[in-house]
């Protein structure tokens, strides 16, 4: 399962792609024979982040949005 690899080692990160074509970073986590434990969390999971942010503009709901109850991005939305 790690490709080109001799010696998989706690640490070690690697590229995980699904049948769908989507990629995903894994992190092993412990190796025990050919036991592998491996973290498949975001590297910031769990971690607060704080941000400073400056509103930029404000613009009124669509009738749309407002049917809703929520906004909608630009490209459409799905729900």
């Amino acid at each position: 399962a790690f490709e080109g690899v001799e010696a998989v080692e706690a640490g070690m990160v690697f590229e995980a792609k699904a049948p769908d074509g989507a990629t995903q970073e894994i992190v092993v986590v412990k190796v025990d024979g050919d036991a592998v434990t491996i973290d498949t969390n975001h590297p910031l999971a769990g971690v607060a982040l704080n941000f400073d942010i400056n509103v930029v503009s404000v613009r009124e709901a669509t009738k749309e949005e407002l049917e809703h109850g929520h906004s909608h991005a630009g490209d459409g939305h799905s729900h």
